[in-house]
């Protein structure tokens, strides 16, 4: 159960204002210099490490698996 809302609570964050957990992740220089999108994706990675630390290991795994999707998605 807690797998299931921890799904449910990423997606709704994913799907937010502002930019996405894969737009954090492969931001370019550019947008990091933007201090408004610096921020929102400080926040995220922030937010993303406290759930990290208290999520169980299957809960981590999942977690993993959005971020290395997004490093996948980008080199495609």
């Amino acid at each position: 159960m807690k797998k299931v809302l921890l799904v449910l609570a990423l997606g709704a964050f994913a799907t937010s204002c502002g930019p996405s957990m894969c737009d954090c992740a492969n931001a370019s220089k550019e947008q990091l210099e933007d201090e408004s999108f610096a921020d929102k994706c400080e926040k995220m990675e922030d937010d993303w490490k406290a759930k990290f630390k208290e999520a169980d290991e299957d809960e981590q795994k999942a977690m993993r698996a959005d971020v290395d999707a997004c490093s996948e998605k980008d080199n495609d």
